[in-house]
């Protein structure tokens, strides 16, 4: 599966849920993830602003438009931002892989 991280940023309401009912939000998470057929790798609250990151394994782009939707349509995410990321052997191969592509910039 291809992994992803998303930035999602939250409302004061949000927060204010947090503080009345403290618990493992990556838990509560973790459910909505596997539920398009993906996989919460790691969940962090970033310090100092009002997002949380969540790195995750999905099946399909349809299963990471899927989960992005049912965030947004809950009223608590005020947006998504979604990166498809490499890990750094992937990087390598995608590098082996571009020596070989052909690619020529165009004259000038």
């Amino acid at each position: 599966m291809a992994r992803y991280l998303q930035e999602l940023e939250l409302t004061p309401q949000a927060f204010a849920s947090f503080v009345a009912n403290p618990g493992d939000r990556g838990q509560a998470n973790r459910a909505v993830v596997e539920s398009v057929g993906g996989k919460l790798v790691e969940y962090y609250f970033g310090v100092g602003s009002h997002s949380v990151y969540l790195i995750s394994e999905y099946p399909n782009q349809m299963a990471v438009e899927a989960l992005t939707i049912a965030v947004m349509a809950g009223g608590v995410v005020t947006s998504v931002k979604t990166v498809a990321i490499l890990t750094s052997a992937e990087a390598v191969e995608a590098m082996k892989m571009a020596g070989t592509a052909g690619y020529r910039p165009p004259a000038a």
